[in-house]
């Protein structure tokens, strides 16, 4: 059945009605003739968007209104603090809204908190807590429509103890050139080795070295709270035995005192060369590199030392660099020219201070330093396998008339001992990289006297790898170590003072040795093969391990010189050192002591281009 429908108007009906004034049918009845039924379909969906959009309003309402918080400002980072790290500590405590900080509620570990309000603000700083796990919590207050206020914590521990540290000591000596690993255990989460990070698994960690590093390896290990604990370990190198001659730079390319050197390390009397890298007037006898060694005039460039080295390496010689440290005439002119004058040692007045021996560089300047330091490591890098310092000390003389620009300490004394200490250690962090050993020599005073030069043996001894201590029989007093002549005693001399060294390395806790330099030059009384070999036969009776011989002409007394390890003495046999004191008294032929100072020669006695040490 149809719907009904209005009656469509007439045109004219609509017309007329106008006409008369009359209100017109509407328009839209003239298409009313037919209305369709609603469609319950889309209405139901009509009403389900509806719905939708009501609901999502009151979903967004919450979002509009700011909701309640709580902010911390400060280290949230660390979850750990040790007993420094929490007197650091400080926190800032926010609210949103900002009314909410005045009604908040601090609480630590449930009890109420100390805190500092400042505006709009709360600053907490932690007192005195013990070592264990603590909860700062925070509660604002007030309530925005349904919301409560909101709660924060902050969940830390306080460890102020110090992790555990355990090197494993090496076993046995560790050979010179050959690979090292430091192995430990610690119960802390990082560990330094020398300053490189070592990794830590269950507890144990190590470090390789491509050869064994100089003086003491420092470990340092450290835990989450920021404890630290420092140890360190020195390897016991064991060195090869040392037999070795004195070579100057002129003499490593003059033939005729080459040769004979050469000759006798063909035939096993020595098995190393002592080459001067640096000498007493300052001279780089090789072909350097260095732009502070150049710029000087120091450089002489008289040979090539990685072409020295090869050759010497070739033949299974030892190559040991001597580089006279502080005696420098060159660097000390050039800098106190240049205006440098803090690099050179001034007298009372602020002047040059005069020496014997031309100028001393000031071992207090880190620039002095850092010129030896530079040498030291280009030789090193060459190939050269011991860097021995010589007169790494100050002139003789009254140290209250000397100034070092740099000195700290009011005992000058104890200072320079401790600045040459110091110098001692950076150079063997320099050499470290490389597998070069370091060597220092000293007077043979410095056993008795250290104060006199600024030479400390025992503290020398602990960054060294071995001492070699100058201990020429014509440089002792008559007297001295109860020999009263000790110029015709050398065996005796050589013995007695070289015990004192030895007491003194040993009891310094040190692995250092001691290679002791030998007088194979006349002064006093006229040496030869049999002085030097009575000097060789008295350190081997200490049981040293080899020795250094000094002739500053380089022609050396070859009969005297022993294949390999010397029998004691002179081919016998002996059951202890002071048997082998008294056996060789009888044999050295007594000579007339040259008086004068104990450690340099008598003036005039040899030529000035030659004279000892």
């Amino acid at each position: 059945m149809m719907p009904r429908t209005r009656r469509q108007p007439h045109p004219d009906d609509v017309l007329r009605r106008l006409a008369r004034g009359q209100r017109p049918i509407a328009i839209s009845s003239l298409y009313s003739g037919y209305r369709k039924p609603r469609d319950p379909q889309r209405a139901g969906l009509y009403a389900l968007v509806a719905m939708l959009a009501v609901a999502l309003i009151v979903a967004l309402v919450p979002f509009a209104i700011p909701r309640n918080a709580v902010f911390f400002d400060g280290e949230l980072t660390r979850r750990s603090f040790n007993t420094e790290g929490l007197a650091k500590l400080e926190i800032k405590i926010r609210t949103r809204p900002i009314t909410a900080v005045r009604a908040a509620v601090v609480t630590l570990d449930g009890a109420p908190a100390i805190v500092t309000r400042t505006g709009d603000a709360m600053i907490w700083k932690p007192q005195t807590l013990v070592d264990g796990p603590h909860r700062l919590t925070v509660r604002s207050g007030g309530r925005v429509l349904w919301r409560s206020g909101a709660v924060r914590t902050f969940s830390f521990v306080v460890d102020s103890v110090a992790p555990t540290l355990t090197i494993d000591a090496p076993t046995g000596s560790v050979v010179v050139n050959e690979p090292f690993v430091l192995r430990g255990r610690t119960d802390g989460s990082v560990v330094s080795v020398d300053g490189k990070t070592a990794a830590v698994r269950d507890g144990a960690f190590m470090m390789r070295f491509a050869h064994p590093p100089i003086g003491r390896i420092i470990v340092t290990a450290s835990d989450d709270a920021g404890n630290t604990v420092t140890s360190s370990s020195r390897t016991r190198v064991q060195l090869p035995a040392l037999r070795a001659v004195h070579m100057s730079a002129i003499s490593w390319v003059t033939p005729s005192l080459k040769d004979p050197v050469m000759r006798m390390a063909d035939a096993g009397q020595i098995n190393a060369i002592q080459l001067d890298l640096k000498d007493e007037n300052g001279e780089v006898g090789y072909r350097s590199g260095l732009r502070a060694v150049n710029d000087i005039g120091a450089g002489k460039g008289y040979f090539d030392l990685g072409a020295a080295v090869a050759e010497l390496h070739g033949r299974k010689l030892r190559v040991v660099g001597r580089i006279v440290v502080f005696r420098d005439p060159l660097l000390t002119r050039a800098a106190w020219n240049a205006g440098n004058k803090d690099e050179v040692i001034q007298d009372d007045q602020g002047q040059q201070y005069k020496s014997r021996y031309g100028g001393f560089a000031n071992p207090a300047s880190k620039a002095v330093q850092d010129y030896i330091l530079a040498i030291a490591r280009e030789a090193a890098d060459a190939g050269v396998d011991d860097i021995l310092f010589d007169y790494i000390r100050r002139p003789e003389g009254d140290i209250t008339k000397m100034r070092f620009v740099g000195l700290v300490g009011d005992d000058p004394t104890k200072a320079i001992d401790e600045t040459i200490v110091a110098f001692l250690r950076r150079a063997g962090e320099a050499l470290r990289p490389t597998p070069a050993r370091l060597g220092v020599s000293v007077f043979g005073i410095a056993a008795k006297t250290p104060g006199e030069v600024g030479q400390n043996v025992p503290a020398m001894a602990g960054a060294v790898d071995y001492i070699a201590p100058m201990v020429y029989p014509s440089h002792w007093m008559p007297g001295q170590y109860n020999v009263s002549n000790p110029v015709a005693e050398p065996f005796l001399i050589v013995s007695r003072s070289l015990t004192k060294f030895k007491e003194l390395v040993t009891a310094s806790d040190s692995d250092a040795v001691i290679i002791p330099w030998l007088q194979d030059f006349s002064l006093g009384s006229t040496y030869g093969p049999k002085e030097v070999r009575a000097q060789i036969d008295a350190a081997a009776s200490l049981q040293l391990p080899g020795f250094l011989l000094w002739d500053p002409k380089v022609t050396y007394s070859v009969g005297g010189i022993p294949t390999g390890a010397p029998q004691l003495p002179f081919g016998g046999q002996v059951v202890s050192a002071s048997a082998a004191v008294e056996s060789s008294t009888a044999s050295v032929a007594t000579a007339a002591v040259v008086p004068g100072n104990v450690n340099r020669p008598a003036a005039g006695a040899l030529a000035p281009t030659v004279a000892p040490r």
